[in-house]
């Protein structure tokens, strides 16, 4: 399918993000509008620019303030693949979902490759966000695993054929930025000598162990059910409404089995003794919501399979993180947790690596 070009001109620079390029993007969404003062008020770099914008316009029922995000970054252009897919996830993937997120004004994308979204400032309604410095408890993990079975039980089972073309098959094929740091000795050492490999179990920081164990994992999801995931469900990419109803950001859709988002979510979302006590019981509340929506969910056991094989997907993430997307904190609070579900699972047996 031919990729639809935004009606307006996308900036690739930040200072394009005028009051005029905003009366045009945002009347897509709100015809007639016109902002008459637009001021940058705060910019948060990572893998794309986040800009808030606060705005003057000419309706009362226009946001006072709004989240431009895109590709504003050195290395942005290396990324625009990721930029795409969140742009698509928002115009086109979260609002058959029904899930909490925020509001998009505008999502698209020009011939150069450039994706933007203007999106609701969270700011404005109150909404805690979380931390992967801070683990979540189990009620709240109930909340989000929630969302989760909603998602996927919108395309439970669904063929390559039957999604959207632009939705990455990131399962089935190699992680080229990952894999390509674990084959290079020189860029893998850079990262095994980071504060996070020091404070894993060593047996972990193997780069040929750890591509073996990841091919043994996408050999094994080759035998699993595919839906189209979240994609990228850490604490750092989620949020609460006041009234502690959970939101999910940054959607990285990908085309992988449920399990991707659930392990990912769990692991990463909770204490290291918390996870031990609860995720049986947070994988079972998980597949009984699957259940109510109407999927003929897998067993316990075979979930719980899925569950402990899909662990590498997340270490390796974590454990090869950059600190331009993520500060070593966060990477080594996450890479942590990942490690030790790793041991108290004995991935590398589980995998036969």
């Amino acid at each position: 399918m031919a990729e639809v070009v935004a009606p307006v001109k996308i900036p690739h620079e930040i200072e394009d993000v005028t009051a005029e390029w905003l009366t045009d993007a945002l009347a897509t969404d709100m015809p007639g509008i016109v902002v008459d003062d637009a001021t940058i008020v705060g910019r948060i770099p990572g893998a794309s620019t986040k800009a808030r914008v606060k705005l003057r316009t000419n309706r009362n029922d226009a946001p006072v303030s709004v989240i431009v995000k895109a590709g504003f970054e050195p290395h942005s252009p290396n990324m625009r693949m990721m930029h795409d897919n969140e742009m698509h996830a928002y115009r086109d993937f979260a609002p058959l979902v029904g899930v909490n997120t925020p509001k998009c004004y505008f999502a698209g994308r020009d011939e150069a490759g450039h994706s933007l979204v203007i999106l609701e400032d969270l700011d404005e309604r109150g909404v805690h966000f979380l931390s992967l410095q801070k683990p979540i408890g189990f009620e709240l993990a109930t909340g989000f695993l929630d969302a989760l079975a909603q998602i996927h039980a919108r395309t439970w089972n669904v063929t390559r054929d039957d999604i959207f073309d632009w939705v990455p098959d990131t399962s089935r094929r190699q992680n080229g930025h990952y894999i390509a740091i674990l084959e290079d000795p020189v860029r893998f050492d850079h990262f095994a000598q980071s504060p996070r490999c020091a404070a894993m179990p060593q047996s972990l920081v193997d780069a040929d162990r750890m591509l073996r164990v990841f091919a043994a994992m996408r050999e094994y999801h080759e035998t699993q059910t595919f839906v189209v995931n979240h994609g990228d469900m850490h604490l750092g990419n989620l949020y609460t409404d006041a009234d502690g109803t959970p939101g999910l950001l940054d959607w990285q859709p990908r085309y992988a089995p449920w399990s991707l988002d659930v392990s990912y979510f769990i692991i990463a979302g909770l204490d290291l003794l918390n996870r031990r006590k609860w995720e049986g019981a947070l994988l079972q509340y998980y597949l009984t919501k699957l259940a109510a929506h109407g999927v003929d969910a897998p067993s316990f056991d075979q979930a719980w399979e899925a569950y402990r094989k899909t662990i590498p997907w997340g270490l390796k993430i974590w454990m090869l993180n950059g600190t331009e997307f993520q500060t070593e904190s966060r990477n080594t609070a996450a890479a942590v947790r990942f490690a030790m579900a790793a041991v108290d699972h004995d991935m590398f047996k589980l995998l036969g690596v």
